[in-house]
């Protein structure tokens, strides 16, 4: 079985670039979430010489679509049960933990498709980038309410450590509103910077490096004290591994029925 993520070593090692290669869809299965969190935990242990971790997509339409629904849905999938899907979404919170508590400095490379849960990994990185010029269809936002998901405490907290003020975080997640352009979510708060077309993945890339360099240049232990101290909130919610919210709702008839209306016609395409 091939692996769900490529890995490299950029810089003599002091880059670590993943890049999430799990077709057709980059959807965040078991084995992709298992890869991306080992490869965030080494890259944090001591010893390891990396100073700053890439997160970009090896798909040129997409970056995730975001949770994996064969994870979620019970009436398509009969062996799931609410014991798997709590599973499932415990592993999922816990990479969601170990990327916005990575100590070393991190960046996404955003390009395509990135709703829901591919927005999520995006936001819990230190800087995000997209190129004005896409291959693909743009989509970045937190549409889980469109799918009959309502959002945990864990990711208010991470959404208003990104977006641009309250009212716009209340609004955009109750609406579950996804930006169809680089420059609106840019706009809210979803990205940094975005860079002008024409931009090359290279050129993409290097900027992102370039970030990650600077914020390696900062004191080691100041800059890490700042990023914790400011996600304090978001840390300790996820550290809680509370999954009771999200496994309600996912397993609620609300849900199961968006979800099953949305894979079923996904089927006939």
């Amino acid at each position: 079985m091939s692996s769900p993520i490529h890995v490299q070593k950029l810089l003599n090692g002091t880059i670590l670039k993943i890049s999430l290669a799990s077709g057709p869809v980059n959807a965040l299965s078991r084995p992709l979430v298992a890869a991306v969190k080992n490869e965030f935990v080494s890259a944090n242990a001591k010893g390891s010489g990396v100073k700053g971790i890439l997160l970009s997509s090896a798909l040129p339409k997409v970056f995730s679509a975001g949770l994996d629904l064969s994870e979620l849905q019970l009436s398509l999938f009969p062996t799931n049960t609410k014991a798997s899907v709590q599973s499932y979404i415990s592993s999922f919170q816990d990479l969601v933990l170990t990327i916005a508590g990575s100590k070393v400095p991190t960046a996404a490379v955003v390009h395509g498709a990135c709703p829901a849960g591919g927005t999520v990994l995006a936001m819990c990185t230190d800087y995000k980038v997209a190129a004005s010029n896409q291959i693909g269809k743009f989509s970045m936002g937190l549409n889980e309410t469109k799918v009959g998901l309502g959002p945990p405490q864990w990711l208010h907290s991470l959404a208003r450590l990104n977006l641009n003020n309250l009212r716009t975080s209340d609004r955009l997640i109750q609406l579950g509103y996804l930006c169809s352009t680089p420059e609106e979510a840019l706009s809210h708060g979803f990205l940094d910077t975005v860079l002008p077309n024409p931009t090359t993945p290279e050129q993409l890339e290097a900027h992102a490096i370039q970030q990650l360099n600077l914020l390696a240049e900062v004191p080691w232990g100041a800059r890490v004290t700042s990023k914790l101290g400011a996600r304090k909130e978001l840390l300790s919610l996820l550290e809680n591994g509370n999954t009771d919210e999200m496994v309600e709702c996912i397993t609620g008839e609300e849900f199961q029925a968006v979800t099953g209306a949305l894979m079923a016609s996904l089927k006939k395409k």
